[in-house]
């Protein structure tokens, strides 16, 4: 993949009716904030999404890290969720689809600044975080 780490503009929402060959010719563009946009699209078959989760550019391991499939592997999350970019991070945060488990571990994480924000959303769930939110998690 080209190594573009620019910080253009991501392009608007993708049309919901694309192939997954546009889909996949799309995820292979030079420019990172197309592949970003694709690595988002709820339709990218699968194989790519697991491709996109390791592009070199970060907007497109956000990109991964906001699209609403509720299939992609959990272990996949979880290493976007100790990415060394924030934005991969806080994208994470705000995705509904992204399990709970997965947003207690970016608390965990080397991004401080991600505590509150992960912290929030797994009280909006009415997950427990820290100590007690461990052990009840040994209990389930």
């Amino acid at each position: 993949m080209a190594n573009d780490h620019s910080r253009a503009a991501l392009p608007g929402p993708l049309d919901p009716s694309l192939s997954d060959n546009d889909l996949a010719q799309l995820a292979r563009s030079e420019q990172a904030t197309v592949r970003a946009a694709a690595a988002a699209h709820p339709n990218m078959p699968l194989t790519l999404i697991l491709q996109l989760a390791r592009d070199d550019a970060h907007v497109v391991r956000a990109g991964v890290a906001r699209n609403p499939r509720t299939d992609i592997p959990e272990d996949i999350l979880r290493e976007l969720a100790t990415d060394n970019a924030a934005e991969v991070v806080f994208a994470l945060i705000a995705n509904e689809s992204v399990p709970d488990s997965v947003i207690s571990r970016v608390m965990k994480g080397k991004h401080r600044d991600a505590y509150g924000p992960a912290k929030a959303r797994l009280s909006k769930h009415g997950t427990k975080s820290g100590f007690l939110g461990s052990i009840a998690s040994l209990r389930g």
